[in-house]
């Protein structure tokens, strides 16, 4: 690929479309939260509309996303038409921020995390649609799975680098949200060390956290330092003056398989702290 670091998905290419926007409420493809812009309509194409195929097989629908005081509600809807595809959620920011760390808290609007309907996937996670450069490493699209709240062998949720079926072990921490925990706080810290190492540090929190109110240790659910593994430390991405990873919040099914009812995962806050 001759493109390396290439954002023209952003703009124009559906950002500006006037036959994408036709897809987002007020032909509007942006929603502000957290003083940020975020995109809604990420996953649409000319052939296919909002329509992706594996391994979603559902619709991305901009229209079931709820901006509102509480925060970004991600939704899985039917469909009007029992024939087609439920309707999913995806919003990604449109600030590339780069190393630093990233908080995200978020509340099970159905109750517990750990009852998230095993065909469900609520992720939160850096990810860039082109090619980075060689120079990168292996992980061609700098992504970073801060979380993935679904059914595994190992739990129900995980900590994620990739490409992860390339590597035995895999480059992933499995962990159980314990029953009852509605709300979360997501820690990330992605930062370059003294030594030049690249460092992703991953944390999750039960409760409702921010910066200035840090969660306590007794709340800590999970964490993983994949550094601390030589594959796995080549896995972790760079960030550069052309690197266009984004962070991307999503409620989707895997596969497209139904789940039993609607779901719902509403992203109550989102901060960042560059690098020092």
């Amino acid at each position: 690929m001759s493109n390396y670091d290439d954002d023209s998905y952003f703009q124009p290419a559906n950002t500006n479309n006037p036959e994408a926007v036709t897809y987002c409420p007020n032909d509007n493809p942006f929603i502000t939260f957290a003083g940020r812009q975020w995109w809604i309509n990420y996953h649409w194409t000319q052939n296919q509309g909002t329509y992706v195929w594996e391994p979603f097989q559902s619709i991305f629908d901009p229209t079931i996303i709820q901006n509102g005081a509480d925060g970004i509600q991600l939704q899985i809807l039917p469909n009007a038409d029992p024939t087609k595809a439920w309707r999913t959620s995806e919003v990604v920011l449109m600030d590339k921020l780069g190393y630093g760390k990233y908080l995200i808290t978020a509340r099970a609007d159905g109750g517990s995390f750990s009852d998230l309907d095993p065909n469900a996937v609520f992720g939160v996670f850096l990810y860039q649609y082109s090619d980075a450069p060689p120079s990168n490493g292996p992980n061609v699209h700098r992504e970073i799975d801060f979380l993935e709240v679904l059914r595994n062998a190992g739990g129900n949720a995980q900590f994620t680098l990739q490409p992860y079926d390339a590597y035995d072990p895999h480059p992933v921490e499995f962990f159980k949200i314990p029953s009852g925990t509605s709300m979360i706080t997501i820690i990330n810290d992605w930062y370059v060390d003294q030594g030049g190492n690249r460092i992703a540090a991953y944390s999750l929190y039960s409760g409702d956290w921010s910066f200035e109110n840090p969660p306590p240790a007794a709340d800590l659910i999970a964490q993983w330092a994949p550094a601390q593994n030589s594959t796995f430390a080549t896995l972790i991405p760079d960030h550069t003056d052309t690197s266009c990873e984004r962070l991307h919040l999503n409620l989707w099914l895997m596969h497209g398989a139904a789940p039993q009812g609607p779901q719902s995962v509403t992203v109550t806050r989102f901060e960042f702290q560059p690098a020092s």
